[in-house]
């Protein structure tokens, strides 16, 4: 859905223009270590007319890296 050749259309109000850009996020996870704390940067799609904001798999991908990283250290400790 990110493709930057490619206008996209919003899947929700059907109107409005996604566009894409890096946004830093911060989150907790839980595991079985107890909650890990991550950020990571990842690219989000944000509708100009209705506000929708989502990601691809791509950036899913880029989540579970940085819990994988954080839990390793969590682990160690």
């Amino acid at each position: 859905m990110f493709d930057p050749e490619c206008v996209q259309r919003c899947d929700f109000c059907k109107t409005g223009r996604v566009t894409t850009r890096n946004q830093l996020i911060a989150f907790r996870q839980w595991s079985n270590k107890g909650y890990v704390s991550c950020q990571a940067e990842v690219p989000v799609g944000i509708c100009n007319r209705c506000g929708l904001a989502h990601w691809n798999r791509h950036a899913e991908a880029i989540i579970e890296d940085a819990f994988q990283r954080e839990y390793k250290k969590f682990a160690c400790s």
